[in-house]
């Protein structure tokens, strides 16, 4: 069957399966300020982006069983990419509009952390198998549409946005806590099959996050590490709102 087809020779970045992926990300990200410029039922978008997280999360569970007899723990979606699949799709039931927003602007985070991913996009190029490369670039292209989605519908820059901004860093942190909880926890417990959830692991072997690797290439020390983690996120939240706030108000004194 063509979905357990494997590749005939290792991917290379900026290949051609690379660059389709860059390319499907643009077009995702262009259909997902479509969507929030026509939708009068913004909900029902985040409802069914998860719900589609959810199903694609399932297909690949399916697949790596079948191939390998087993589900690694390393592969649980709990990355900053990837963690909007526990809640986006319930974001129409929770009535806290705090707690709302919080979710609703986590997808900027994750579109940061989305359109950073495609500068070296390791679970697409490394994958044997057709569908793990296609899967995790159809899971990121929806990671961009949505936070393009949630930028456009609800305005999210300038004083207007920073609500949004604040909720969603707040949520973003009491993630990063729970992240590192568990993986202090697994490291210390299971070593062996140890969790990386945020790539926050005390005990993985490298950093993953570009220029914080160049400070760190452990980390050790770990709580240093954490703080470190926590302030390059910080400032590339800060960026990306400083830029949106700029792009909106350049985008207002045009319309004006």
């Amino acid at each position: 069957m063509f979905i357990f087809a494997e590749w005939g020779k290792p991917l290379q970045s900026m290949g051609l399966v690379h660059i389709i992926g860059i390319v499907s990300a643009l077009l995702f990200g262009i259909l997902g300020g479509i969507l929030a410029k026509r939708t009068k039922r913004p909900e029902k978008v985040y409802c069914i982006t998860g719900i589609a997280f959810i199903v694609l999360e399932a297909l690949k569970f399916i697949f790596i069983m079948v191939t390998d007899g087993t589900y690694p723990l390393d592969r649980i979606p709990f990355q900053i990419c990837t963690v909007e699949l526990f809640f986006l799709w319930a974001v129409p039931l929770v009535k806290n509009e705090r707690i709302k927003k919080g979710m609703i602007a986590f997808t900027i985070i994750g579109l940061l952390a989305a359109v950073f991913y495609y500068v070296k996009p390791a679970t697409i190029i490394n994958a044997n198998y057709i569908f793990l490369s296609f899967q995790p670039m159809l899971w990121h292209d929806l990671v961009i549409m949505i936070g393009v989605f949630s930028i456009v519908h609800y305005q999210i820059y300038g004083k207007k946005g920073k609500s949004y901004i604040l909720d969603g860093y707040f949520f973003w942190l009491a993630l990063t806590a729970l992240a590192v909880v568990i993986d202090l926890i697994t490291a210390s417990t299971i070593p062996e099959a140890a969790i990386n959830f945020f790539y926050l692991s005390p005990i993985q072997d490298s950093v993953t996050y570009p220029v914080l690797n160049l400070i760190f290439r452990k980390p050790q020390p770990y709580p240093l590490y954490v703080l470190g983690f926590i302030i390059y996120y910080s400032l590339g939240v800060l960026a990306l709102y400083g830029l949106l706030t700029l792009i909106g108000n350049l985008r207002d004194k045009k319309t004006n």
